[in-house]
C-alpha cells in the first residue's frame, strides 16, 4: 500500500512539474514616431528658417550652421511660402563680471563656546544671453475650461448689460492662431569650488576664465537649438522612436507549449526588424497574423482557475495587448489589457497597458491619423 501511495505521489509531482509555468521576458526592437500636437496635411508639411547671430557668438557659429541644425521631423524644409516659418535669432551673450563671495563657520564646545572659526571663499560669476525664435504656422488653442468659460461670459455681460444674452453660454471652438514664440534669454551664474583663501579662488577663476565663458557661450547657442528643435517637433513633428519592449514568454521546457513558445519569440524578434518608423506596416501585420491567432488560443485552451492557466493566459493577454500597441491598434490593446484584468493576475500591468493605450489613441486623435508610421514628405 505504501509503496502504491508512493508512486502515485510521483505520478502527481510529475504531472504538476510537467504544466509548471515560468515565464521570462523577452526583448525586440521596435520603431514608431512621436506623433505631433498640431495636424497638417502632408502636402503642407513644409518649413523653412531666417537665422541672426549676434557678433559676440560668431566665435562658435554662424547663420549656416544654425540654420543647418534647426529640423522639423517629417518635414520638408524649403525656400519660399513655407507653412511653418521660423525665425531665430541668438543676439547676444555677455560676461557679467564676478564677485568673491564668503561665509564663516563656528566650532562650539558643549558649553556653547565658540573653539574656532573658518572662513570659506568662492567666486560666482554671472553671465547672460539674449535669443527669441518666433513660430509662424498653425497652432490650435487648448479649449476653455469651464471656469474659464464662465470668466468670458462674465466680461460679455459686462460689455453688453444685455438681458436677453445674460444666460447665453460662451462656447467657442478654439480658432487657430497664427503661431507661438520661444523665449532663448539666459542668465546664469558659474561658482567655483570653496578654500579657506580669498587669493586661492580668485586665482583659480582668472585661469579658468576664458574656458568657463568659451563653454557657457557653447552651452547658450546648443541649448537654444535644442529648444527650438523640441517646441517645433512636439507641435509639428513626426520624430523617429527606435527602441525596444519586451514580451512574456514560456521558459519551462517540460510545459507542452514550450516549443511553440521559442519560435513565436524568434518570429516576433525577426519580424519587428522589418519595422521602419516613416514605413506602413501592413505587411507586417499581416505577417504577424498566425502568431496573434496562436496567443489567442492560449486564452481559451487553458481557461481553469488553476494559478499556472492564469499564469500562461496573464502572458497571452500581456503579449496581445503589446503586440496590438505596436501595430497602432490602440482599441485591441486595450481590450487585451482588460482582459488580463479580469484574468486576476499581476492586474497592475493591464492597468499600465490600457494607458498607454488611451494616450497613443488621444495622440491619434489630436494628430488626425489612426497610425505612427507615417511618410515623410519628400
Amino acid at each position: 500500500m505504501r509503496k502504491l501511495l508512493t508512486l502515485a505521489l510521483i505520478a502527481s509531482f510529475s504531472a504538476s512539474y510537467a504544466q509548471k509555468v515560468d515565464l521570462d521576458k523577452f526583448h525586440f526592437k521596435v520603431s514608431y514616431q512621436r506623433l505631433p500636437k498640431e495636424y497638417v496635411p502632408l502636402e503642407k508639411r513644409t518649413y523653412g528658417a531666417r537665422v541672426v547671430v549676434g557678433g559676440a557668438l560668431r566665435s562658435y557659429t554662424d547663420e549656416n550652421i544654425v540654420y543647418d541644425k534647426i529640423r522639423i521631423d517629417g518635414w520638408k524644409k524649403v525656400e519660399a511660402s513655407p507653412t511653418v516659418g521660423i525665425e531665430m535669432n541668438l543676439d547676444d551673450f555677455a560676461y557679467r563680471g564676478a564677485s568673491t563671495k564668503s561665509e564663516t563657520s563656528e566650532q562650539k564646545d558643549k558649553d556653547g563656546k565658540v573653539t574656532s572659526r573658518t572662513t570659506n571663499y568662492w567666486v560666482e560669476a554671472g553671465y547672460e544671453a539674449r535669443g527669441i525664435a518666433r513660430i509662424k504656422g498653425p497652432v490650435t488653442p487648448k479649449p476653455l475650461t469651464e471656469k474659464e468659460q464662465q470668466e468670458l461670459k462674465k466680461k460679455e455681460e459686462a460689455k453688453t448689460n444685455n438681458r436677453f444674452l445674460a444666460n447665453v453660454s460662451v462656447n467657442k471652438e478654439p480658432e487657430v492662431t497664427g503661431g507661438f514664440n520661444i523665449g532663448l534669454g539666459i542668465s546664469e551664474t558659474y561658482t567655483t569650488g570653496k578654500n579657506t583663501s580669498s587669493a586661492a579662488v580668485s586665482k583659480e577663476f582668472e585661469g579658468q576664465k576664458e574656458a568657463i565663458y568659451s563653454e557657457k557661450l557653447r552651452s547658450f547657442v546648443d541649448g537654444s537649438i535644442n529648444r527650438v528643435n523640441n517646441n517645433l517637433n512636439f507641435t509639428y513633428g513626426f520624430t523617429p522612436i527606435e527602441t525596444d519592449d519586451y514580451l512574456w514568454i514560456l521558459n519551462s521546457k517540460d510545459h507542452p507549449e514550450y516549443q511553440t513558445q521559442q519560435e513565436a519569440i524568434q518570429a516576433v524578434k525577426e519580424l519587428f526588424k522589418t519595422m521602419k518608423a516613416d514605413q506602413p506596416i501592413t505587411d507586417l501585420e499581416n505577417n504577424l497574423a498566425p502568431l496573434i491567432d496562436y496567443l489567442q488560443s492560449l486564452k481559451t485552451k487553458y481557461k481553469g482557475d488553476d494559478k499556472r492557466n492564469r499564469k500562461l493566459r496573464y502572458s497571452a493577454y500581456y503579449n496581445l495587448s503589446t503586440i496590438y500597441y505596436y501595430l497602432d491598434k490602440p482599441e485591441k490593446a486595450r481590450e487585451e489589457a482588460e482582459g488580463l484584468i479580469k484574468n486576476e493576475f499581476d492586474e497592475k500591468d493591464g492597468e499600465k497597458l490600457a494607458e498607454y493605450a488611451n494616450i497613443m489613441a488621444d495622440a491619434m486623435k489630436l494628430a488626425k491619423t489612426n497610425t505612427r508610421h507615417n511618410p515623410s514628405l519628400q
